[in-house]
């Protein structure tokens, strides 16, 4: 291997540096590079020297540049690939942090809200690349990195070039594309026509590992893996976990089922669905510190006009108790918002560590300035900037009733940011947008959307003050 490397050095002197072997798949081997021209640190994928050759030099760079296209906050950007002295490569982001996989490693089980955001994040990474024709094929805990408090996808297109360009040269090397543990049953009996339903089973497998703990099929072989995944049937999640909400367990069981056709049609509904979790106290399951709307029976009416004044008057009743509760949104439902946390803004693409810096400061005096609620110094905040303690903790320790979590991600002179204003004791989401700008003039750029960014958390700590505003600039 250190034959390796010095041989790769050498090859890509002129463009890269080595570093050091951080890692190694089933299709490549990982190194951490730097960039000479850019000064940067990348991570440099080189494909397994039997996969390059059963490839070729000239198929698989024409197959992986669709990727290279994709500009969205969970996919790690394509920087480049190329063919070099027999390697075959492809350059990627290096992002500081853990994979799932690490993490996984370390806890077994995740708390319910990280699962539910890091599940959401990955179905909208796998959305946006279906929509361009994408299917990953290899969605596993060791693709998905844990860049501050986001999920990032990465090795997106790989599998699909990979297979793309090998064809039937695979199969003679003895080389599969995918995992088995996360394969989806087609996969598993060798299908050619895999879609995007696939990568929802394997997203459904993801999920009931971080929350089981374990896979949902496990064997001695590969060949028993697959076996499992064509014939046998999950245990409901439910029955390892009790704990885990109904909706959210029976999304990921809709995700497993046999038949493409049973699952999740599209990435995009699965996500429409993790929101409606996530945007919900528990899950989905009415908590038990609040009470159920009563029941409005209105008497029998005797005329038209007592009738409307019953309606008017149930009306009036259901608006207070919606109100109420609308009330008690803050942390743990037991009060009013009474201070916010602006957290560290993660820069997934690693370029812009002053911009985001100063978005920060910007972002918490404009927040400040809504008057109605305390603001955590920065000070405070960027003592959690590595991201290594939970939002919900973050929380307690400061006494804050709702953070804002907003990344960044540029390519070119494009940025694009998303923010969420959350309950951290239940990761209900109060409010979230995403924003792309041209930050040619960054200045600008970043006072349009920091004010935005606040008029936004205005809105969900007084949707009344800013529909009474609503002339206003959006």
């Amino acid at each position: 291997m250190a034959d390796q490397q010095t041989r790769l050095d050498t090859a890509l002197g002129d463009t890269y540096s080595i570093v050091r072997e951080v890692g190694a798949g089933g299709m490549a081997t990982v190194f951490l590079a730097r960039d000479i021209k850019h000064d940067r640190q990348v991570a440099l994928k080189v494909l397994k020297p039997e996969l390059a050759a059963a490839l070729g030099a000239e198929r698989f760079p024409r197959e992986i540049r669709i990727v290279a296209q994709f500009n969205h906050p969970h996919i790690l950007s394509l920087y480049d690939s190329g063919e070099t002295q027999g390697f075959l490569y492809y350059v990627m982001p290096f992002v500081e942090g853990e994979s799932l996989a690490d993490r996984l490693g370390r806890e077994k089980q995740l708390p319910v809200p990280d699962a539910v955001r890091i599940l959401r994040e990955v179905a909208d990474a796998l959305a946006y690349a279906h929509s361009r024709g994408v299917v990953h094929r290899d969605i596993k805990p060791g693709n998905v990195l844990l860049s501050g408090r986001h999920a990032v996808v990465t090795d997106f297109g790989v599998a699909k070039a990979v297979s793309a360009a090998g064809g039937d040269k695979l199969t003679t090397v003895g080389i599969a594309v995918g995992t088995p543990s996360y394969m989806a049953p087609e996969q598993a009996m060798g299908e050619a026509d895999i879609d995007a339903r696939a990568d929802i089973y394997a997203l459904g497998i993801l999920g009931y590992e971080m929350l089981a703990g374990r896979l949902p099929f496990e064997a001695k072989t590969a060949q028993g893996i697959l076996s499992a995944h064509v014939m046998e049937t999950p245990k409901d999640i439910r029955e390892l976990r009790p704990g885990v909400p109904d909706p959210l367990a029976d999304a990921l069981m809709r995700c497993l089922a046999k038949n493409p056709a049973d699952r999740w049609q599209s990435a995009d509904e699965l996500v429409t669905h993790l929101e409606m979790i996530g945007s919900t106290p528990s899950g989905g399951i009415t908590p038990t510190h609040t009470r159920p709307v009563p029941k409005i029976t209105l008497p029998r009416q005797k005329s038209p006009r007592s009738w409307i004044m019953g309606v008017v008057a149930g009306v009036v009743l259901l608006a207070g108790a919606v109100g109420a509760w609308f009330m008690t949104r803050g942390s743990g439902g037991g009060g009013s918002i009474d201070k916010v946390g602006v957290l560290a803004i993660n820069d997934i693409s690693g370029q812009d560590s002053i911009f985001v810096r100063a978005m920060q400061d910007a972002l918490n005096t404009a927040i400040a300035q809504i008057g109605t609620v305390g603001v955590a110094p920065v000070s405070d905040m960027m003592r959690y900037a590595d991201g290594s303690t939970p939002d919900r903790e973050v929380a307690a320790k400061l006494g804050l009733d709702a953070l804002v979590v907003t990344s960044v991600f540029r390519a070119g002179n494009v940025m694009r940011i998303t923010v969420q204003f959350s309950d951290p004791e239940t990761a209900r989401s109060l409010w979230s947008d995403s924003y792309e700008r041209d930050v040619s003039d960054v200045l600008a750029a970043q006072s349009d959307i920091v004010n935005r960014i606040a008029n936004g958390v205005r809105g969900a700590l007084d949707p009344q003050a800013v529909a009474s505003n609503s002339g206003a600039a959006p």
